[in-house]
């Protein structure tokens, strides 16, 4: 018998070491922003979504978050390549555009993707309070027209990921996601970025 799993969606999560003094310069820098500024609305529903200029700000915090970015982004890739048995390529070039998140009590993300660009990414600053379903990140499966086995669980329909500070979620730009209503005093602070791979000429 020949086996083979079609089309598989690829998801890492890692737990990024020694980030305590970059959460504080990040969290004290975006609590700051928000207080100044209502932000732009994208798909929060409520919350605080900065503008997505992260990548091209000069702040040594957010230089050091998306170098941090960058690094697990071609890690991911190497990684996937070597599974795959395709030969080696060259050094990647990244293109980022990033942005800041903070939702509150009650604040929430609808379903949405970022389809034009190769790898998403978010880091948690602060992944809040932890409360029951509280601000949840849920995958969708894109595959459309499934019909459920009774009692079987066998093809789901979503995946959800648990929040936790300095996590690093990593992801392809197509697969749609949406956050759960979060429900928490402490603000729930991430960062995100889409990533875009270009061949580096050097």
């Amino acid at each position: 018998m020949d086996r083979f799993s079609l089309f598989p969606t690829p998801l890492f999560v890692f737990d990024v070491p020694d980030t305590e003094e970059l959460n504080r310069e990040l969290e004290n820098q975006l609590l700051l922003e928000a207080q100044a500024g209502q932000g732009i609305q994208r798909s929060n529903v409520g919350g605080w979504h900065s503008t997505p200029n992260l990548a091209q700000r000069p702040e040594p915090c957010f230089h050091a978050l998306m170098e941090l970015m960058v690094e697990h982004v071609r890690h991911v890739v190497d990684r996937l390549g070597r599974d795959a048995a395709l030969p080696p390529v060259p050094r990647y070039r990244c293109g980022l555009q990033s942005w800041a998140m903070i939702l509150r009590d009650g604040d929430y993300v609808m379903p949405h993707d970022h389809g034009d660009c190769h790898f998403s990414t978010v880091y948690y600053v602060d992944a809040g309070d932890p409360v029951r379903a509280s601000g949840k990140l849920t995958f969708v499966d894109p595959r459309q027209g499934r019909r459920p086995i009774p009692e079987r669980e066998l093809f789901p329909s979503n995946f959800t990921v648990d929040p936790r500070s300095s996590a690093l979620v990593i992801f392809p730009g197509w697969l749609q996601h949406y956050v759960h209503p979060y429900r928490g005093e402490r603000p729930r602070i991430s960062i995100s970025a889409n990533v875009v791979l270009e061949l580096s000429a050097q």
